[in-house]
C-alpha cells in the first residue's frame, strides 16, 4: 500500500509538472511572431519595406488580449519568470506608444536583457511588427530611409508624362508657309488607286448610307492607262506650277500603292487647313462620243457641308471655265450633287475636276500627250487664282 500510495504522488507531480511545461510552451507561442505573419506590404500598398511583418490594428488588439492571457498564464510559473515576462510586455507596450527612433531604442536595450523583443512602428497608415535580431539594427535603419525615400516619390513623383515628343519636321500644319508669309494651301487628291477598297464607309458624317471607300477608276479605251495613274500624273504636274504661283501644296498620294479611303482623303485636308480642296478625276461613260470636262461639287442644301456651297461652287466655274479656255475641250457643267462621299466629308472648299472622257478613243489619246495634260493643269491653276482673287485671299 505504502508503495502504490508513493507511486501514485510520483505520477501526480509528473502530471502537474507536464502541466506546467504545457502551460509554459503555450504562453510562449501566444507572442511567436510567425504564427500570425503577414505577407509585407506590396509595391501597390504605399510601397512599405519588405523586411517588415504587416498586421492590421484590430490585429494588434488581439494581440493585447493574447498578452494578457500570457500574463495569466506566466503567473503560474516561477517569480523570476514573471518578472521576466512584465519587463518584456511593459518594453512593448512603450515602444508602441513611442515614434519610430524610440521603438529602434527600446528593441536596442531589449537585447541587452534576451535574444528577442517585440517593437513597432506605423508607416502609411499601418501598423508593421519587426521581430529584432542580433545585427538587424543596421538593416532596420536602412530599411527605414527606405520606406521614407519610397513614401516621399510615391507623394512628390508627378504623373508619368511621356518624354518630349519627337519633333514634327513633316507636320504640314508647322510647316505650312501660308502661316509664315501668307501662302496659302493647295491640297490635291489624285483620284483612285491601283487596288480598289471595296470595303464600305459612311457617305457623309453621321450618315446611315454608305458607298465603297476607293475604286479602281475607268481606263483609257485607245491608250490602256488607267485613270490612277492618269490622275498621279496630273497631280506631279500641277504641283510646280501652283508652287511658282505662291502657292504651298501637298498631295494626298504619290504613289499608286497606297490604300486611302475616300473619307480619309477629305480628312487629310480638313486637318491641313487647305485654303481649297482639288481633286483629279477623268470620266467615262458608255457613249464613247461623249467628251469634254466638267467639275463637281456640293448642293447648297447639302445636309454635311452646304454651308461650304459658295465657296466651293465658285472654285468649281472658276475651274471649268479656265480648263476650257486653256485646252478647248467641250464644256459641259458644273455638276451639284451630295453623292461624292469625298465631298460630303470636307470642311474646306472642294471641287472635283473630270479633265476629260477615257472612254472617247480621241479625248483619251489627248490625255496621254504631256503638253495637254500641262494645258490642263495651267487651266486648273488659273481657276484657282480667280477663285482667290474673288474671295480676297490672294
Amino acid at each position: 500500500m505504502k508503495r502504490y500510495g508513493f507511486c501514485r504522488c510520483v505520477t501526480a507531480a509528473v502530471l502537474a509538472v507536464c502541466m506546467c511545461v504545457s502551460m509554459c510552451s503555450c504562453a510562449m507561442r501566444k507572442y511567436d511572431p510567425e504564427r500570425d505573419y503577414v505577407s509585407p506590404l506590396t509595391e501597390s500598398e504605399d510601397q512599405a519595406e519588405s523586411s517588415y511583418d504587416v498586421t492590421e490594428s484590430s490585429e494588434i488588439e488581439e494581440g493585447s488580449d493574447t498578452s494578457t492571457e500570457s500574463k495569466e498564464s506566466s503567473s503560474k510559473e516561477s517569480s523570476s519568470k514573471v518578472s521576466s515576462s512584465k519587463a518584456s510586455s511593459s518594453k512593448a507596450t512603450s515602444s508602441k506608444a513611442s515614434s519610430s527612433k524610440a521603438s529602434s531604442s527600446k528593441a536596442s536595450s531589449s537585447k541587452a536583457s534576451s535574444s528577442k523583443a517585440a517593437s513597432s512602428r506605423t508607416a502609411t497608415n499601418r501598423v508593421v511588427t519587426y521581430v529584432s535580431q542580433p545585427g538587424d539594427d543596421e538593416e532596420e535603419e536602412n530599411a527605414s530611409s527606405q520606406t521614407t525615400s519610397s513614401e516621399q516619390t510615391s507623394s512628390s513623383e508627378p504623373k508619368p508624362e511621356p518624354q518630349s515628343e519627337p519633333e514634327q519636321p513633316s507636320e504640314p500644319e508647322e510647316n505650312r508657309p501660308s502661316v509664315v508669309d501668307g501662302r496659302k494651301l493647295v491640297v490635291i487628291d489624285a483620284g483612285h488607286q491601283s487596288s480598289a477598297n471595296l470595303g464600305t464607309e459612311p457617305i457623309g458624317p453621321g450618315a446611315y448610307e454608305s458607298k465603297i471607300k476607293v475604286s479602281g477608276g475607268t481606263q483609257g479605251v485607245a491608250t490602256g492607262i488607267p485613270e490612277y495613274q492618269l490622275t498621279l500624273d496630273l497631280a506631279l504636274v500641277l504641283q510646280p506650277i501652283l508652287e511658282d504661283r505662291g502657292y504651298e501644296v501637298v498631295q494626298i498620294r504619290t504613289s499608286n500603292d497606297v490604300d486611302i479611303s475616300n473619307v480619309e482623303r477629305a480628312q487629310i485636308a480638313n486637318d491641313l487647313g487647305a485654303d481649297v480642296f482639288i481633286r483629279l478625276h477623268a470620266n467615262g461613260s458608255e457613249n464613247s462620243a461623249t467628251s469634254g470636262a466638267m467639275t463637281l461639287c456640293q448642293t447648297q442644301n447639302n445636309p454635311y457641308n452646304g454651308d461650304l456651297y459658295n465657296e466651293s461652287r465658285l472654285l468649281s466655274g472658276y475651274i471649268l471655265d479656265e480648263l476650257v479656255s486653256s485646252t478647248g475641250c467641250r464644256k459641259e457643267y458644273v455638276w451639284e450633287t451630295d453623292t461624292m462621299t469625298g465631298i460630303n466629308w470636307a470642311r474646306v472648299p472642294v471641287s472635283i475636276v473630270e479633265v476629260g472622257y477615257m472612254t472617247n478613243p480621241a479625248e483619251d489619246r489627248l490625255l496621254a500627250q504631256d503638253d495637254y495634260r500641262e494645258k490642263i493643269c495651267i487651266g486648273i491653276a488659273n481657276g484657282i487664282d480667280l477663285y482667290m482673287n474673288e474671295i480676297g485671299e490672294y
